[in-house]
């Protein structure tokens, strides 16, 4: 039988349809993500259903072939795990064994994210190549894992030197502060909301950290309905949703 659900997001689903609305509204306009544990306080539904309905959200904001980056590109990466249950075991940034993060973001424009297995140049330049429009000038740190990957693009590589605590080239626009600051976006959800993000799930919040700078100009229900649309087509089971993904079952041997 069809039903206003047949084809979406929602269909063959047992929660009402406020919970579902509720969810995405809250999903779409909460500056630093919305937990599970909060919807099922909210909405009087299980842990289990409100981190369901969620996976299935997240999921639903992977963006399809998105176009290139173009003009100036900042990368970097960044290291995802969570708060150390312990603060001596608390090492920060290279040589964590949180799982790294590629950002790439343009000057004024989008941001694209790739959870990485390991930070390699020719990893680095594979997504890059995918992501990045050969013209781009590219800016990174002083890491010598970008030198190669920086020779690909047309309009040059440039760097700051951390390490000398140069965050601004003097008299020029050469720095990675923009992409600094997309991952304070994902710094503050992670520690304020999700306190801990397995490697298993991460990419699935790395769309909605993605979808959250990319509409950071536009308003709560302008947002919201971009969400709709991009969930249009994009129905995940159950099933899916706690199996192990492909890039997880070549790491554990399943």
């Amino acid at each position: 039988m069809y039903t206003v659900r047949t084809g979406s997001v929602l269909e063959e689903t047992r929660l009402p349809v406020r919970v579902w609305i509720f969810a995405i509204w809250k999903a779409a306009s909460s500056k630093k993500g919305y937990s599970a544990l909060q919807l099922s306080r909210e909405m009087e539904i299980t842990h289990k259903s409100a981190l369901f309905v969620l996976r299935r959200l997240r999921h639903g904001l992977n963006e399809e072939n998105p176009p290139k980056l173009t003009g100036t590109v900042e990368v970097d990466e960044v290291y995802v795990g969570g708060k150390p249950r312990y603060r001596r075991t608390g090492i920060t940034g290279r040589g964590t064994e949180k799982t790294p993060v590629l950002g790439m973001v343009q000057r004024d424009g989008d941001v694209r994210f790739q959870m990485m297995d390991r930070i390699t140049a020719d990893r680095i330049s594979e997504v890059l190549a995918v992501n990045a429009d050969q013209t781009c000038r590219l800016i990174t740190d002083e890491y010598s894992i970008y030198k190669t990957p920086g020779k690909w693009f047309a309009g040059g590589h440039e760097t700051v030197k951390h390490g000398l605590n140069e965050y601004v080239r003097v008299g020029t626009d050469v720095h990675s502060n923009t992409i600094e600051g997309v991952f304070s976006l994902i710094k503050r959800g992670v520690m304020g909301t999700f306190h801990s993000v397995s490697r298993k799930h991460l990419p699935n919040y790395l769309n909605e950290f993605q979808f959250r700078w990319n509409t950071r100009k536009l308003d709560d229900g302008e947002r919201v309905t971009r969400v709709v649309k991009m969930l249009n087509g994009k129905r995940l089971q159950y099933r899916e949703s706690v199996e192990n993904p492909p890039y997880m079952q070549s790491s554990n041997g399943q």
